[in-house]
């Protein structure tokens, strides 16, 4: 088994576990960008999220869920940032959907939304359209 994080799953790689779930494990990034950084990953190896079989898509964001609740309990931040990056056009260095977890401590915090270059908004009634089939 080459991937690295289905290792982890198997539990045949070390990894700082936080949650074992049905549908998903969570365990503390090794290079963490937040106190504490939390990855969590589907137990069936899926690269991206449309990869995915959708009967697996609940227990994946159950346990996100479940992981927020146990960092606000035990770290008290002021928000989060929850993501993943899709492809390594867009940072994905596993080839294993994984989940970030990161807590905020700080107001005033930047959202995804600076992590774009910006678009034209006078387009918005065509880009719709399109993303209907219309």
């Amino acid at each position: 088994m080459s991937c690295l994080f289905c290792r982890i799953v198997a539990g045949t790689a070390p990894a700082n576990l936080v949650l074992e779930a049905p549908g998903a494990v969570a365990f503390l990034d090794a290079f963490p960008s937040a106190r504490p950084h939390v990855l969590v990953v589907p137990r069936t190896h899926a690269p991206t999220l449309v990869d995915l079989p959708d009967e697996e898509l609940a227990g994946l964001f159950q346990a996100v869920k479940q992981v927020q609740q146990r960092v606000t309990a035990v770290f008290e931040p002021l928000g989060f940032h929850v993501g993943w990056n899709h492809g390594y056009a867009a940072g994905q260095r596993v080839d294993h959907l994984h989940v970030h977890v990161l807590p905020r401590y700080a107001d005033g915090g930047r959202g995804v939304q600076t992590l774009g270059s910006g678009a034209d908004r006078t387009a918005l009634d065509e880009l719709a359209a399109k993303l209907r089939g219309s």
